[in-house]
């Protein structure tokens, strides 16, 4: 009996095991340290030259993929970690969970196997904290008067807890994975906020809207989404997914049959591959709470995801030789055998597509 396709998404032992996935990560970040820096920053009595939980907090995961993107300018990548590590040794806590326990505002969201941190008090007056906030107003905010980073009430701390259950009952395997990309869950508002978001600046940071976080069943879609995104931003670190050439300001395009409407048509490689990866879990997502919940609107959702997967993995093939490197054209190999291995029939054409 073939294994449903939100089993199979938990499962490469590349594209989709966290602990592979993040200690890659962290060899990575150590190494640079001890390659690039090792007369500031000496190894431990570990061997180890930085903290794994100081390494994938999203403000110094900022810095280091900073310094990684400039490790072919050796004095520019030495003086980038040289900064950073002179900021952490003269702070008292360097993560947003240290400041927010001695705060008495952390809120954490317990899973079965795994957590993440709600920033229920973004405006807390502490180092990290603000630059947070500064990383989120120059990389996803589109301006002073159309979103902020918002406090939490407890009746959305309550939504968040049951979104939080609702993922894991429903996929526990991959939920208990996409909880190790996730370190903090962030609330927008104002009357230009998106639904949800994630950046590669802000690693480690999901942002959505409050308006998604009214029900446990629209925030729990909309983690999902932003951990998927979350852990291909960890993937794409360390693994060739595009080629060495690649460029998304020259990248061939691809147009999304549900844009054709939109300001923005057309979307590079990179932006389709990332949407398709989504979709791909999407489709999954909603099929299987589907199977639990019998629901026409579940069922609905689900084929939508389904066609735009399709399309998108179809539309991204076409340019697979030229835009990906090996690692991500194993990468989308991958993705469509799991998507097109159904465990339930699904009509090829007529699949009603929302705007």
């Amino acid at each position: 009996m073939r294994e449903p396709r939100i089993v199979a998404l938990a499962r490469h032992p590349v594209f989709a095991d966290a602990a592979n996935i993040l200690n890659r990560l962290y060899e990575t970040y150590d190494f640079l340290l001890e390659c690039v820096v090792p007369d500031i920053q000496p190894a431990a009595s570990d061997g180890r030259r930085i903290a794994l939980g100081t390494a994938l907090e999203p403000t110094v995961r900022h810095r280091l993929d900073r310094a990684v993107r400039k490790i072919r300018d050796v004095p520019s990548c030495r003086e980038e970690l040289a900064g950073l590590l002179g900021e952490l040794r003269d702070r008292r806590e360097v993560t947003l969970a240290a400041e927010a326990e001695r705060a008495g505002t952390r809120r954490v969201l317990a899973a079965s196997r795994g957590h993440v941190d709600l920033l229920s008090r973004p405006d807390t007056p502490t180092r990290t904290h603000q630059d947070f906030t500064a990383l989120f107003r120059e990389h996803l905010s589109a301006g002073e008067s159309a979103d902020h980073l918002a406090p939490l009430t407890p009746d959305q701390v309550a939504v968040a807890r049951d979104a939080v259950d609702l993922m894991t009952d429903t996929a526990p395997d991959l939920c208990a994975g996409l909880f190790r990309h996730a370190r903090y869950l962030v609330a927008v508002d104002g009357p230009d906020a998106f639904d949800s978001a994630s950046t590669r600046e802000i690693p480690g940071a999901a942002f959505v809207a409050l308006r998604c976080m009214r029900t446990p069943e629209r925030l729990a879609e909309a983690m999902v989404h932003e951990f998927v995104h979350l852990r291909l931003y960890d993937l794409q670190m360390t693994r060739s997914v595009f080629a060495p050439d690649y460029d998304t300001r020259t990248a061939p395009t691809v147009a999304p049959e549900w844009h054709r409407e939109s300001t923005v048509s057309r979307w590079p490689v990179d932006r389709a591959l990332a949407a398709a990866h989504v979709y791909v879990h999407l489709a999954a997502w909603f099929e299987e709470r589907a199977r639990t919940s019998p629901d026409p609107q579940l069922e609905r959702s689900a084929l939508t995801a389904d066609f735009r997967a399709s399309s998108l993995l179809g539309k991204v093939a076409q340019s697979a030789d030229s835009c990906l490197g090996p690692a991500g054209r194993d990468f989308l190999s991958w993705l469509t055998q799991v998507h097109q291995d159904r465990t339930a029939p699904r009509p090829a054409t007529g699949v009603p597509v929302a705007s």
